[in-house]
């Protein structure tokens, strides 16, 4: 059976290139987010790509109970690519007070979720990798990217803390560090994916935490 690759918060850039990526190395691609129909757009995409078949599975991240039944359907996974976020741009002053709370749900609450969820197997197998989408702006915070920056600083800070323990019990957590634009579809979003290729394929002896995109 081919080893699996849960990519967490897909959507049409890194998430996509990088699910492609796994998939032309044989692994069966499983692809989540809220959103079924997009979903299944993505899933299109990495079809005709790859001639592989992705299973698509319509979940919210940030929703303990969901990342819970998601835990039980996959408890040990190979690769786990968690890449989301709540991107949008907005001053401090203007920010709505419900955003607040979104935003860290989603890009922080959900990455810890996917340790509690998806880590225990893993470790208890003794191997797996799992990747992070970071951002330079968790070490070059801008106002008018205020969550954002704190909820990259987080996994940042998260996987620091993490890494050298889950090391010891061969699993593999990094992230890479983007420090440029990417667009969906992109030659930028595929080269992210490369990393997050290499990543995977490092020695256990030279294994990193983190590398950078610009």
């Amino acid at each position: 059976m081919n080893k699996t690759y849960l990519g967490l918060g897909i959507g049409p850039g890194m998430g996509l290139a990088t699910a492609i990526r796994f998939a032309r190395e044989g692994y069966r691609p499983i692809l989540i987010a809220r959103n079924a129909q997009r979903l299944a757009v993505l899933a299109d995409e990495l079809l005709k790509a790859t001639n592989v078949t992705a299973e698509i599975c319509p979940l919210d991240v940030a929703v303990a109970e969901q990342m819970q039944e998601l835990g039980k359907r996959w408890p040990a996974p190979d690769v786990v690519h968690f890449n989301a976020a709540r991107v949008h741009a907005q001053e401090l002053a203007q920010a709505d007070w419900t955003d607040f709370a979104q935003d860290i749900d989603t890009g922080i609450t959900a990455a810890l979720y996917t340790l509690k969820a998806l880590a225990p197997g893993m470790l208890a197998r003794q191997s797996g990798t799992i990747l992070f989408t970071g951002g330079i702006l968790g070490q070059k915070p801008l106002a008018q990217y205020l969550t954002l920056g704190i909820a990259k600083a987080g996994i940042s800070n998260m996987i620091k803390a993490l890494f050298a323990d889950f090391a010891r019990q061969h699993v593999h957590m990094a992230q890479v560090t983007v420090a440029a634009a990417v667009a969906p579809h992109s030659a930028e979003a595929s080269a992210v994916a490369e990393l997050f290729w290499e990543l995977h394929c490092q020695p256990e002896d030279q294994w990193t935490w983190d590398v950078l995109y610009k």
